[in-house]
């Protein structure tokens, strides 16, 4: 079993939960992606949708993109504030990309965002 599984409950799969988070969140830019954010319920878990026009190149490299964000969220997850709906949508900068720098470059727009838990010491 996985330490941070990544179900389907985690994931936005239905056309108007992308676009509650589109019309009432906030958006996020970055040379790579564009992050936008809508504050949810906190006593459900963070939950992810990513967004790849055709423009970005051929399917494979699409879905190579969206294995590497859904990895780099998974990573995250636990770190995240509950209820956050998050929406990533994909430019061009990000063709080629290696999975360190996408991660890096999810955990700066997640810092950015304040959307990581504050640790209490």
């Amino acid at each position: 079993m996985k330490k941070f599984p990544f179900p389907t409950s985690y994931r936005l799969t239905k056309k108007s939960e992308f676009q509650r988070v589109y019309e009432n969140g906030k958006a996020i830019r970055s040379q790579a992606f564009t992050l936008i954010h809508l504050k949810g319920e906190e006593d459900k878990p963070a939950r992810l949708g990513i967004t790849i026009p055709r423009s970005f190149g051929i399917a494979v490299k699409r879905n190579r993109m969206k294995r590497l964000l859904r990895e780099a969220f998974r990573l995250q997850h636990p770190n995240l504030t509950s209820g956050t709906e998050i929406v990533i949508h994909v430019q061009q900068g990000a063709e080629g990309l290696p999975f360190k720098e996408v991660y890096d470059e999810l955990a700066s727009l997640l810092k950015r965002a304040e959307l990581l838990r504050v640790c209490k010491d």
